[in-house]
């Protein structure tokens, strides 16, 4: 009956958009049930976008880093197994016999899946380790994450021996590790397995942010320098944070490459990079909640908006973006801390006012006596 009350007092201090969480995941579970094949391959892909949404709330909300360039680390992934497959099913524009060495664990089905979270991990490190040791931050971090954004996407359209250029890499094969030509699960099957992934990154984003290290990263956020005076080294928590997110970035670019089975420049570039910065904004950064929905409402706007526009005429397919942006526009400037993060303002707020009418109920009551 003890245990029953503590699990109760555990649940009922839980803030409002851990009870959205629980919402989005039941909301997930159940929509293959409910939905056409379609929109289950276009919910799969929107679940690797919400990784890739978590993987930059931990950099940007919690750490306060804004990276401009994510998407760098988010095609990487994507990219190691779109290699893969291209090599071991011997696609018609390969023109090499041999992958060259620093490339020869995509040669079998398992190296490349631990290339594909590896190498993201390791161009984190690289990048984090100049950075921040240099105490690089702020506008100058954003700009430089940017600029490294542009130069992968160029660097991919130029390396088209290996990438296929603007061309990008079809991959026919939709599971986790095999790369074999038709090794290929359903629509069906195939949401769960991202939905599991899903689930897994959330679980470690939670046990990042809930830990000792995630109390001393929004420490760096709020004030890096009060930190350092304290005795802890901000660089080395944003290094180990970054490498994470990395980590979390290139296993979202996986799931994604799986599910639309291509991948190409624009997975790297500044359109994407940007995109993402929307996702977390208007759901509202700093808490997880707002990166899953921002990215799960804007995108099934976006889908919906493209189908509506294209069924009307040609000629009005090109117009949904400018809907959307005004949308985007409404909800940043009505809403400013995004959607998540006002209704999370609104509860503190709520508990603050009962919080206080203890309080000078109990004042009253001392007075009485």
């Amino acid at each position: 009956m003890e245990n029953k009350k503590n699990v109760l007092g555990i649940i009922k201090k839980l803030s409002v958009n851990r009870y959205i969480d629980l919402a989005v995941f039941i909301f997930l579970l159940a929509f293959p049930f409910f939905c056409n094949t379609y929109w289950i391959y276009v919910m799969s892909g929107i679940m690797a976008y919400i990784m890739f949404a978590l993987s930059l709330d931990l950099l940007w909300g919690y750490t306060g880093l804004m990276s401009m360039g994510h998407s760098l680390l988010f095609g990487a992934g994507g990219y190691m197994i779109g290699i893969s497959c291209a090599y071991i099913n011997k696609a018609d524009w390969i023109e090499f016999d041999h992958l060259p060495w620093f490339l020869a664990p995509l040669s079998t089905e398992i190296g490349a899946f631990i290339m594909a979270l590896v190498i993201p991990a390791i161009i984190s490190l690289i990048i984090g380790f100049f950075m921040f040791t240099g105490k690089i931050k702020g506008v100058f971090f954003s700009l430089i994450t940017l600029a490294l954004s542009g130069v992968a996407e160029l660097f991919i359209i130029n390396q088209s021996k290996y990438t296929h250029g603007n061309s990008g890499i079809t991959v026919t094969s939709r599971t986790i590790i095999s790369n074999a030509k038709d090794a290929r699960m359903d629509d069906f099957t195939f949401y769960f397995v991202v939905f599991a992934f899903l689930i897994l990154a959330y679980a470690i984003c939670l046990l990042v942010v809930n830990s000792r290290v995630g109390k001393v990263l929004q420490a760096v956020r709020e004030n890096e320098a009060r930190l350092t005076f304290f005795g802890y080294k901000p660089s080395a928590f944003k290094l180990l944070i970054y490498t994470i997110s990395g980590m979390i970035a290139g296993l979202a670019g996986v799931l994604y490459v799986r599910t639309q089975g291509s991948i190409n420049s624009t997975a790297v570039g500044i359109n994407l990079a940007t995109l993402v910065l929307v996702w977390v904004a208007v759901g509202g950064r700093g808490n997880l909640t707002g990166a899953m929905i921002g990215t799960l409402v804007l995108q099934i706007t976006e889908t919906k908006l493209n189908s509506v526009f294209s069924g009307i005429s040609s000629d009005f397919a090109q117009y949904w973006k400018l809907v959307l942006g005004v949308i985007i526009l409404v909800i940043v400037f009505v809403i400013p801390k995004g959607i998540v993060g006002t209704i999370v303002d609104a509860q503190q707020k709520h508990k603050d006012h009962k919080r206080k009418e203890k309080i000078l109920l109990k004042e009253e009551a001392i007075s009485h006596e």
